[in-house]
Formats: structure tokens, sequence, C-alpha cells
């Protein structure tokens, strides 16, 4: 998934506080990693780790904070709230592709307190509801991922090579998403409920459905998607 806008690093579901959700994941045998808090941000997560991404459940630990003039423009805090009243509930993160390390288009750069200092994030100005979050990691690299593979024993997902998007009101997308789905790193689809399939080579050759706790699809690559 290279492009001039880098590749995905990992992909954010917003979740119910302390994640229940990802049970729908260990249920089925995947292995779940470490996961992390964001203080200054309100924001903790539970993550599961792929060869060369990673799916974070993200959820707002600290509304206080997450409301903060240093955290709000984030939108995180919105979406978490609205994500069961028709907002879109997924964050897509990038990191530097091949090519080297580019600014996602009409973007505004945040240096959240968890982060050493000279470290940032940009993050897409005014994404529709009904889209995903878009962030650039211009530091990201895909060891750092690498390093935090599934346990011995765990079912097992191949790396990712695609994703696809479901969204309602795809009638027109925005600028920042649209560059996207143009440079090929994502494809959208319209659909009547928010849904995204995680396309991988290797590992497992099931169609794991995570519905209805996640909106999540997991699915071998020479599979062609299930209707929805």
């Amino acid at each position: 998934m290279p492009t001039a806008w880098g590749e995905l690093d990992h992909i954010m579901i917003f979740c119910n506080v302390g994640a229940p959700e990802a049970g729908a994941l260990t249920d089925r045998g995947l292995h779940e990693g470490p996961g992390n808090t964001h203080p200054g941000q309100g924001t903790a997560n539970r993550r599961f780790f792929f060869p060369n991404a990673y799916l974070e459940l993200l959820w707002i630990e600290n509304s206080v904070e997450a409301q903060s003039p240093e955290a709000r423009d984030t939108r995180l805090y919105e979406r978490w709230q609205r994500r069961l009243n028709g907002a879109c509930p997924f964050g897509l993160v990038l990191r530097p592709g091949p090519r080297g390390p580019e600014v996602p288009p009409v973007s505004w750069t945040y240096a959240p307190r968890y982060f050493p200092p000279g470290f940032s994030i940009e993050v897409a100005r005014d994404p529709p509801a009904n889209e995903p979050l878009l962030f650039y990691l211009p530091f990201a690299r895909p060891s750092l991922v690498e390093n935090l593979g599934p346990a011995e024993g765990a079912v097992r997902i191949g790396s990712i090579t695609g994703f696809t998007v479901h969204l309602p009101q795809t009638h027109v997308l925005s600028p920042a998403l649209n560059a996207l789905v143009g440079a090929g790193v994502v494809s959208v689809e319209p659909a009547r409920e928010y849904l995204l399939d995680l396309f991988h080579a290797g590992g497992t050759s099931l169609i794991i459905d995570l519905r209805p706790q996640l909106p999540l699809r997991l699915l071998p690559s020479s599979v062609a998607a299930p209707a929805h």
C-alpha cells in the first residue's frame, strides 16, 4: 500500500470504555499485544498486531484531558462520543512509505504531551463526520510494528495488503480522503452502515467477521469480500 501519502501504520476503532469489544478478537484466537494510555490526550487503547500494521481499539479515559485545548482539535473526543450516533467510528493512521515522508494535504501539526520533544502528528483538517479521521506519523517505521508481533500459538494474520472502508453517504468525499483513494491507499464503498475490511496475505485462510461487536472483517487477500 505505499504511496506518496505513505502507507498504513494502524487503524483506530472507537470502542466502549475498556474496549470490551476486544473479546470478539480474543475469542477467535487473535493475540492481544500491549496497550497504552495517552496522558494529556485522555485516551487509552487495546492493540492487536499484524506483521506490518496494527489495530487500535480506542476509548476516552479522561474526558477533561480529551476536551482540553491541546487535544480537542483532534476530534477524538467528539468522534468517540458520537460513535453510536452516526459518526464514523474509524481513524486511519499512516506512516512514511518507501519514497520517504510526505505531509498530508491540508493538515495541522499536533505535538501531544506524551510524545518526546520534537515528535508530532499531522492531522487532516475538518474531516466530515461520516469519514474516518486521518493522521500521519512522520517518525513511524514498519519495524516498530514487527517487533510486537503475535505470540506463538495465536491465530496468525498475514501482512495487511489493502483495506476497504464502507461508508454511508459517500457521494462526495473530502479532498483528503479522496487523495488517499486516488493514491490507492484505501478503497471506499457505499454502504448502509460503517464497516472496515482488512485484507491480509498468508496466515489463516478464514474470513473473520467481528460483527456485531466490531464493524470489522479480516479477509485473506485471495478471497473476494462477501456481501455486507
